[in-house]
């Protein structure tokens, strides 16, 4: 492995170089796996947990490499000055709506796709720093299986939103040019206009876009299509367009909150769950501040 790149890990992280050559060499086998429900009960989503060591690699990658590329705009997710509610907010004037989703998302870019996006990215790596960094963002199911990116990796957000920048800005384009709004939240995509012949032409475009690919080789999950237009129930990213051309939690998520509530007056929530409480009031608050106030109004103050 190259000295520059694993000098300054070792010397930043205290780590000894013979001990963290091993360490990234055994980084992708090192993750703890488990399950958890997909929403709407479709099946499970595996979940690899990578342990402390790898974790704190993944951390030092993120400061001091990741954070020099690129993230398009019209990428929304897992940025500090972005949020869900900004990402519906562009598609709030729309008349139709098209939502596409992309299929196993993080488990469908590969180790080879990492390798293969530093060796041409603008920054210079050699060889092995590449193999290096490709070993640290990356997790392999057994021994024998191929290394892909893991959902629960604290580099995956970042590493997908920097590796998909070029086909954000060609998606981006032909939408700017075809009067589409297009946002992409993770894995899911949203696009909005005036017209639904538009937008099937937008869906074509990416699914176009995404045959032509090489790296990473990602497609679409038709089940997971949504096409609602004015006056139906239209959802960006888990947040309700009105007709009003208003943000709303949406009917389902209110009355879940209403509940929470209800519980954690009445003194039936520990303190985990106090804690998820206070972060979904202040989530609330952002996106509709007058629907906490009412809630106050009944219950009493909540949290600041």
């Amino acid at each position: 492995m190259s000295f520059s790149l694993i000098s300054k890990i070792s010397s930043d992280l205290l780590i000894p170089v013979e001990n963290l050559r091993y360490i990234i060499r055994t980084s992708p086998y090192r993750y703890k796996k488990y399950s958890i429900p997909k929403r709407r009960g479709r099946g499970v989503r595996s979940i690899a947990q990578p342990a402390k060591e790898v974790k704190k690699l993944q951390y030092w990658v993120i400061k001091n490499v990741l954070s020099k590329y690129p993230v398009h705009p019209a990428a929304t997710a897992y940025k500090k000055e972005s949020s869900i509610l900004q990402n519906a907010e562009i598609h709030l004037d729309s008349r139709c709506l098209l939502k596409l989703d992309f299929e196993d998302f993080f488990p469908s870019i590969l180790a080879t796709d990492i390798v293969h996006f530093f060796e041409k990215g603008s920054l210079e790596f050699d060889e092995e720093e590449v193999n290096a960094l490709a070993s640290i963002l990356s997790w392999a199911r057994t021994r024998t299986a191929e290394r892909v990116v893991a959902i629960g990796a604290p580099s995956s957000p970042m590493l997908t939103n920097i590796m998909l920048y070029d086909f954000d800005s060609v998606v981006r384009r032909w939408c700017d040019e075809t009067k589409i709004n297009y946002t992409r939240y993770a894995d899911d995509i949203s696009l909005s206009g005036d017209s639904k012949e538009s937008l099937a032409e937008a869906k074509r475009k990416i699914a176009e876009l995404l045959e032509e690919m090489n790296s990473p080789r990602l497609s679409l999950n038709n089940d997971k299509t949504v096409f609602a237009m004015k006056p139906f129930r239209r959802f960006v990213t888990g947040l309700y367009l009105s007709n009003e051309d208003k943000i709303s939690l949406g009917r389902d998520k209110k009355r879940a909150i209403r509940a929470k509530v209800h519980h954690f007056v009445n003194g039936k929530f520990n303190q985990d769950q106090i804690q998820h409480l206070r972060g979904v009031i202040a989530f609330a608050r952002s996106v509709e501040p007058e629907f906490v106030e009412r809630l106050e109004n009944k219950f009493g103050k909540l949290f600041q």
